[in-house]
């Protein structure tokens, strides 16, 4: 069993409405997790004022559990090289790197029709953004590795290419003690074929001494702890190679 979830959103990000804090710590509760963390978007600047609310929302609440307010800290699509959209990270337990959109271009594909840069540049601009962000040792955790990757271009096509990739940016997370998320939310988004495949970008990881860290990116209650595609992933790595949280989370 894993008893902690370290990637749990709000109602505050605008897309995970009946996520109030309550909720989401009662719903942990229920279920017997020891620990949480609350990783709310950071799309800009601004959006810090909403990491102040939840913190004082789970004061109010008094959870009987562990809880980290941290946030999910979103990369500036206008550059390739993997900035963030701020570097101000003063008041977050727990910095998980977000890259969803493609960069220069800034929309979310549902499919490689919606890759408007073309394969090549997309590939070559999705690896320099890459290994920028694990070349910033304040982040605590790569968020669901590959995703954009896989909604971005073809797999069958740039698998391979993308695997040498992930060797290179493993390398540097080692480096940087960053870990890698095991991210639930990722099964419902990529092919059933590569769901299969998915365990292999986390042994290039652990090959190299890279932690990975479980987080179900949960924006319903039902969502909250919920591994079971994790839980297949698990089954291809080595027994016990998934870290607690106190062995990625630098403010621990």
């Amino acid at each position: 069993m894993i008893d902690y979830d370290l990637h749990i959103h709000t109602a505050y990000c605008g897309h995970a409405a009946p996520m109030t804090v309550e909720v989401i710590c009662a719903r942990a509760e229920a279920l017997g997790l020891s620990t949480i963390a609350i990783t709310d978007h950071i799309f800009t600047p601004a959006d810090h004022a909403k990491i102040v609310q939840i913190r004082e929302d789970v004061a109010r609440y008094g959870p009987k559990i562990k809880v980290f307010v941290g946030a999910e800290v979103d990369v500036d699509y206008s550059y390739t090289d993997g900035r963030f959209v701020t570097d101000d990270f003063i008041g977050l337990d727990y910095v998980i790197a977000g890259f969803h959109y493609v960069p220069t271009v800034g929309n979310y594909p549902h499919g490689p029709q919606e890759n408007s840069l073309g394969d090549e540049t997309f590939m070559e601009y999705w690896r320099t953004s890459l290994l920028g962000i694990v070349s910033n040792p304040n982040v605590d955790t790569l968020a669901h590795p590959g995703r954009l990757l896989a909604s971005a271009v073809d797999l069958d096509v740039f698998f391979d290419d993308a695997m040498n990739v992930f060797e290179e940016a493993a390398s540097i997370s080692a480096k940087n003690n960053i870990a890698w998320e095991m991210n639930e939310l990722t099964g419902y988004r990529i092919a059933g074929c590569w769901q299969e495949q998915w365990w292999r970008i986390y042994r290039v990881a652990l090959d190299v001494g890279v932690k990975l860290v479980y987080g179900s990116d949960a924006h319903t209650p039902d969502a909250i702890g919920a591994h079971s595609f994790v839980e297949g992933l698990l089954q291809k790595l080595p027994k016990h190679c998934l870290a607690q949280p106190e062995e990625v989370m630098k403010k621990f």
